[in-house]
């Protein structure tokens, strides 16, 4: 595969993987709405489920390589670092930051991560960052501000913790992007992804085990927990694990921008939300930063 071609692919499964988790997002809003589910209880329903069903695929394509992660005790630090640094902790900050403010501001505290993801590898790769690629980030993360407050900055409200989960989740999302390179490589992103998936459903139910059901089951919430755990969950990080041993962690993070756009066009047949003027010029914004920076990666 010539270095285009897997630029252009690896962008393409971020910008998709923004988008489920965009489509993950309304219909957790919809479940929230007509069942009042419990947030924690949700994000340890999808991990545990997305785990089950993505180690079940990865056993299904090669039963004897399924526990190869664990037969080298040089892996463990890698994989519980990802698993627990990365993967669940990222859910697990953003809700808390989203309880001790809202969703808006815990949103684009975590898309602080591009520029952790710059500063890591200045600081331990000793790389260098185009000057464009700078400007693209900077860009996409004013389209995202814009695009979630509509230029009321008003609606951020920021305690101190508020503002330490949010970072903290930003932070979550550098390891989980830099951190299980070599095992991904080595094992593939479907096991890695199903582990990952797993073990932090795992560490989920610690907090709010599965089984603490407190709202009436019937078949639409059903189908509204397994499309957020299968769409929004496993398929979104095979496919962003995916991305990330195609591209650069830099434009991976930009590209799942796109989470925000999708949570925006969907809910406008669904919710009845209406585009201002702002909202179209940030929408423009984050997607050609989007598109500047994955060719700016080409050149």
């Amino acid at each position: 595969m010539n270095v285009q071609k897997r630029i252009f692919k690896g962008t393409l499964f971020a910008v998709i993987a923004g988008c489920m988790w965009g489509i993950s997002g309304i219909f957790g809003q919809l479940f929230f709405r007509d069942y009042h589910g419990n947030p924690l209880w949700i994000t340890s329903t999808r991990l545990t489920v997305a785990g089950i069903i993505l180690l079940g695929m990865s056993m299904l394509r090669s039963r004897k390589r399924i526990f190869d992660v664990w037969k080298s005790k040089k892996n463990m630090p890698i994989l519980f670092l990802y698993v627990f640094g990365g993967v669940f902790s990222v859910q697990y900050f953003y809700y808390v930051a989203i309880q001790l403010s809202n969703s808006a501001t815990a949103t684009i505290l975590q898309y602080v991560a591009p520029v952790f993801i710059m500063l890591y590898l200045l600081i331990f790769r000793r790389q260098i960052p185009k000057f464009k690629s700078v400007i693209f980030v900077v860009l996409a993360m004013l389209g995202v501000f814009l695009l979630i407050t509509n230029g009321n900055v008003g609606r951020l409200s920021i305690s101190p913790m508020a503002l330490l989960a949010g970072l903290l989740a930003a932070v979550a999302v550098v390891i989980y992007s830099i951190v299980p390179r070599p095992l991904l490589d080595k094992y593939g992103a479907l096991n890695m992804t199903g582990w990952g998936m797993f073990l932090a459903g795992v560490g989920s139910n610690i907090f709010y085990p599965v089984w603490r059901i407190d709202f009436h089951v019937d078949a639409l919430a059903i189908f509204y927990i397994l499309t957020i755990s299968i769409v929004g969950t496993a398929v979104a990080f095979l496919l962003l694990l995916r991305a990330y041993q195609l591209i650069s962690p830099l434009v991976v993070s930009v590209a799942t921008a796109t989470e925000p756009l999708t949570s925006v066009f969907v809910s406008i047949p669904l919710f009845g939300l209406k585009l201002t003027p702002l909202s179209i010029v940030a929408i423009i914004i984050v997607i050609v930063s989007v598109i500047l920076l994955s060719k700016s990666e080409q050149a």
